[in-house]
């Protein structure tokens, strides 16, 4: 692909990535918080889609060294600048020539359904965890229709507008509202194609057998412990 086409790509994040990095600091946690709370530690990990690093650096915590990837150089450019800890790397890379040693952990947040095949992603992430290490996944859904209309995006944005302005303020709320509205982050959600949760969990069964499954409300979270032993 060409710098060209990439600049035109409405999936690709190069076209915002800092205002991406700032509407994600704007919803604390988002990224964070499930993974957080299943209170996994070792030596390694690995954040596959880790745009500008906002779980990649919260992993850190809990394991010795951790590896974020993500195709788009201006978010790595972007965690490397605001995101960096002695025991983590990041690098520009796609998820099929990640070949490293296997992980403790592997996670990823909202990037399965940007794969062209996406079983196959699932089949490469399995392959990266270690015996008796971890998969977690975190992946959007939409039982009603693949890609959610514009509406969806600008009239809840719209509605939500004075939730928001009590919770971070003008200035905030303001930016969140027109970025909602934004022709590439648009461009991008609706190039987006969700699985329903049905076709979530039959797919995810297909490679990671005996999964276990929560729900945040706009994605399914999955999580699956490899039984071997080392």
């Amino acid at each position: 692909m060409t710098a060209a086409q990439t600049l035109v790509d409405p999936a690709s994040f190069d076209r915002f990535a800092a205002e991406y990095d700032r509407f994600v600091s704007l919803l604390p946690g988002q990224n964070t918080s499930w993974i957080a709370g299943l209170g996994l530690t070792g030596e390694r990990a690995i954040d596959v889609g880790c745009g500008p690093g906002h779980a990649t650096e919260r992993l850190a915590e809990d394991f010795d060294y951790v590896l974020g990837v993500d195709l788009s150089e201006p978010m790595i450019d972007l965690a490397r600048a605001k995101r960096s800890r002695p025991n983590l790397e990041y690098r520009v890379a796609d998820l099929f020539a990640v070949d490293d040693d296997g992980f403790d952990l592997v996670y990823s947040h909202t990037m399965m359904h940007h794969l062209p095949d996406y079983r196959a992603g699932l089949v490469q992430l399995k392959s990266l965890v270690r015996p008796g290490g971890t998969v977690a996944l975190i992946d959007n859904v939409c039982d009603r229709y693949p890609t959610p209309p514009r509406r969806v995006y600008t009239w809840g944005a719209v509605l939500g507008f004075p939730r928001q302005l009590k919770r971070i303020g003008w200035r905030d709320a303001w930016f969140e509202l027109r970025f909602w509205h934004s022709k590439p982050w648009l461009e991008h959600l609706l190039s987006d194609v969700y699985l329903s949760r049905a076709q979530f969990r039959e797919l995810y069964d297909s490679v990671f057998p005996g999964a276990q499954y929560d729900d945040l409300g706009f994605a399914l979270a999955m999580r699956w412990t490899d039984e071997r032993t080392g």
